[in-house]
């Protein structure tokens, strides 16, 4: 809901109790009954309402004379439409003219006003104030164009007493509202108030002024080289000070206009607390006006109209009241989200973390006044943690919730950041659709392309986080059971078709624990063991997901019983562990079986996570199975195509970093050994890539490969542990083998 800043029309609008004042005003105009004409002033600040209580004043006469026979002549002019004091006195007596033709007691006043204006038409001369009235300006030809069927004398005065005379004679009283002089220049207001002591001073009128004082007075001192203020006061008879809005008024106001936007959002997505804070002690501070108001809650509306349900709100309207009224500070923030989002690390030196913000933070709002300084900084305090951290503030106290920042859009998010200041989040996740698939899509189907629709951003990590936080929240509620497990099925069954936006960063979340934290969070949110093997066991049963992605949380489950690596000593009491160890040996048997399976159709090495496979098998106490798959291996390393995909499942990748962020393939030559004389396999491969075999596999395992036969060249460099991608360019030029 959009407030366009316009004033109110009507009484029934006012939400600042003015209306009182304003029928005041119309009783005090209608109450002159001298012939002289007569000036009210009403005096506000820019911003402060003048024109809705003019325009309340106006409804207030024309209610009060609603039954009087002769009702009173109003007339609204504005003097900002015209550029110099001729055009002002000429559209001045054209719009007079106008009104007075429309009443039937004075439409004779109306002709001779059309006949006036046109004198002043036809001549560049006006009388200023303090003037003789009787100077005559001489009417060129023509004249006659403006007075067609009435014979007057071409003296301006002349005109201008027979408009009295009529005025007088017919008792019948004028009200001329002029709004916004304030606007105008110095030239312009004093213009306009020549107009109405020396031009336009006809009897029974009445002209109601509205303007800033300080603005008009300063404007007319500057001008007339005098006293400002003594030169007003020979002009307003009567001045009314515009009722001050109090603090109550201005923040009931701001606060209807907020509801009428926001009022729909749930209780849960709004922190009472939090608002409270950051309204009282940041954004009340910019209330001074009706106007510091509406524009706020209007940007406020049209942010919340691109952005409605993909943000914080609190954050929203926090971070608008910077752009509003600290301009420069919101322009300068949009470019340090890495310097702004997040908490300062635990694991760094904490204190030369918090004194390079503290100078950035410094360097950004070194150019405010120290209020201006306290009002920003208690605003970015509530919506920064780090900020938090280091300016004082009334809420140091307050905690920082990472897990709400995620599901809730804050804007201290990396994730989220980018749109309080675009407007757009095209490229991050939308909350709602989010929300959606964990919590309502019933369709497995169309569940299952939401995710991928998702992979295609590459917003896969994006909502996995959230999924994590939204599960973590749930943490041992016991809910949404039945969601969980549509959701994390779908999850699982998808995630070798997933991809790892980080991968090619350095210091990446590992693509592997994300899929564990998925699995981890979705089981703690029930309290009872028996719930969460429930639920893994139709993961485990499930032949849409694939063996790899089994094993990987299995090895999760077996770690918290010290199997197959000791790297997890953590002691846990019973009711600590996700599963039960029975339950995990049980998941043990379903995946020894499933490993069987496959080596019985003779398809185990064409899965994807050969390596996890080798390396649970070794690892188990299984030696049934573990004598069938060394059986598997001798036999696949007998065709070349079988020991081109084993060597490329036991070739591992990694990252390098120098200048920039690099590839790795780490070949382990004595674990090859395990199952192929080393030596042989080089020489079957360097035969095997001049081949039509080779080239008809996928890129990725090629690389592998010629990484095997590179690092088999470069192993006895000092310090080589892997291969980067120069080196295997390298060797394809010289191989002449395309990729």
């Amino acid at each position: 809901m959009f407030n366009t800043d316009s004033p109110i029309t009507t009484v029934k609008d006012d939400l600042l109790n003015r209306d009182k004042f304003a029928k005041q005003l119309a009783q005090a105009v209608l109450s002159y009954n001298q012939s002289n004409s007569f000036n009210i002033g009403l005096y506000g600040e820019w911003g402060s309402g003048k024109t809705s209580v003019i325009n309340m004043v106006e409804e207030s006469i024309i209610s009060l004379t609603s039954e009087q026979q002769e009702k009173p002549v109003i007339i609204r002019f504005n003097p900002w439409l015209f550029s110099d004091q001729t055009q002002l006195t000429i559209q001045f007596f054209k719009q007079l003219s106008s009104a007075f033709k429309r009443s039937s007691a004075v439409q004779a006043v109306g002709t001779a006003m059309e006949a006036l204006g046109a004198a002043f038409e036809l001549t560049s001369f006006v009388p200023l104030v303090g003037t003789s009235g009787g100077v005559v300006a001489k009417i060129v030809q023509g004249i006659g164009k403006g007075l067609s069927g009435k014979t007057l004398s071409p003296d301006i005065q002349n005109l201008k007493n027979e408009i009295a005379d009529n005025l007088k004679e017919k008792e019948v009283k004028t009200i001329i509202i002029i709004d916004d002089i304030d606007r105008l220049s110095n030239e312009e207001i004093r213009s306009v108030f020549q107009l109405v002591k020396s031009i336009a001073d006809f009897p029974n009128t009445i002209y109601l002024l509205a303007f800033d004082y300080e603005i008009v007075t300063r404007a007319l001192g500057e001008v007339q080289n005098t006293d400002g203020q003594k030169y007003l006061e020979k002009i307003i008879q009567v001045p009314f000070q515009l009722p001050k809005i109090n603090e109550q008024q201005l923040i009931d106001l701001f606060f209807n206009g907020l509801n009428n936007i926001i009022a729909e959002i749930p209780d849960e997505k709004f922190d009472k607390e939090r608002w409270s804070l950051l309204f009282l002690y940041g954004i009340k501070n910019y209330m001074k006006t009706i106007r510091d108001v509406l524009r706020l809650n209007n940007t406020i509306s049209l942010k919340y109209s691109f952005l409605k349900d993909e943000v914080n709100i609190i954050d929203l309207i926090g971070i608008t009241t910077i752009q509003v009224f600290a301009p420069s500070i919101y322009e300068r923030l949009q470019h340090y989200k890495d310097n702004f989002c997040g908490e300062f690390s635990y694991y760094s030196n904490n204190d030369n973390e918090k004194n390079e913000f503290g100078e950035l933070y410094e360097s950004i709002i070194n150019n405010q006044d120290e209020i201006e300084r306290k009002n920003i900084s208690e605003i970015l305090s509530l919506l920064f943690p780090k900020v938090n951290s280091i300016v004082k503030n009334n809420f140091s106290n307050y905690n920082y919730d990472s897990n709400n920042s995620m599901l809730l859009g804050s804007i201290c998010n990396k994730d989220y950041f980018d749109r309080y200041f675009s407007l757009s989040f095209s490229e991050s996740l939308s909350l709602q659709e989010a929300e959606h698939i964990i919590f309502k899509e019933e369709n497995r189907k169309e569940l299952n392309k939401l995710l991928l629709k998702i992979d295609e951003r590459n917003q896969t990590n994006i909502f996995l986080n959230y999924f994590n936080s939204a599960m973590r929240k749930l943490k041992k509620t016991d809910e949404y059971r039945n969601r969980i497990d549509i959701v994390l099925s779908s999850i699982l069954e998808n995630w070798d078709n997933l991809h790892d936006v980080d991968e090619r960063q350095l210091f990446s979340f590992p693509w592997i624990w994300r899929l564990m934290n998925a699995v981890d969070h979705s089981l703690k949110t029930f309290s009872e063991e028996a719930d969460r093997f429930s639920v893994i066991l139709n993961m485990f049963n499930n032949t849409n997901i694939s063996l790899y992605v089994k094993l990987t949380i299995l090895s999760s489950f077996e770690r918290e019983y010290n199997r197959y690596s000791g790297d997890d000593k953590k002691d846990r009491t019973p009711d600590e562990y996700i599963l039960s160890l029975e339950h995990v040996l049980m998941l043990e048997e379903i995946c020894f079986h499933y490993i069987e399976e496959l080596i019985n159709n003779d398809n185990l090495i064409n899965i994807k996570g050969f390596s996890s496979v080798e390396w649970f098998v070794e690892n188990s106490e299984n030696e049934t199975l573990k004598s069938k798959f060394h059986n598997y291996m001798n036999h696949i390393i007998q065709t070349d195509d079988d020991l081109a995909r084993l060597i490329s499942s036991l070739t591992s990748h990694g990252k390098g970093a120098g200048n920039i962020v690099y590839e790795l393939w780490n070949v382990d030559l004595k674990h090859m050994s395990k199952y192929s004389d080393i030596e042989e396999a080089v020489n079957r491969m360097n035969n095997y890539i001049k081949n039509d075999s080779f080239n008809k596999l996928d890129r990725v395992v090629k690389e592998d490969i010629i990484a095997f036969l590179v690092f088999y060249e470069v192993k006895d460099e000092p310090y080589r542990e892997s291969v980067t991608r120069p080196l295997i360019e390298k060797f394809c030029k010289k191989h002449d083998v395309i990729l």
